[in-house]
């Protein structure tokens, strides 16, 4: 499972949301293009203060 992870600054102080979770990377990475046409510049970009992340939540620990 991958999940999604919006975070950002307000007012200098930093926040973490997780936006939704994902079966693969790719449907994750198609998430966070339409998120950074929602929030940030698109494209995959996001405004200064901004960042999105795919975080694979079920990787090898060795």
């Amino acid at each position: 499972m991958w999940v999604l992870t919006f975070i950002y600054f307000y007012s200098g102080v930093p926040y973490v949301e997780a936006v939704n979770s994902f079966p693969n990377m790719m449907d994750c990475f198609k998430a966070r293009q339409v998120l950074s046409k929602e929030v940030g510049k698109g494209m995959g970009y996001f405004k200064a203060g901004q960042q999105a992340i795919c975080i694979n939540m079920e990787g090898n620990d060795d």
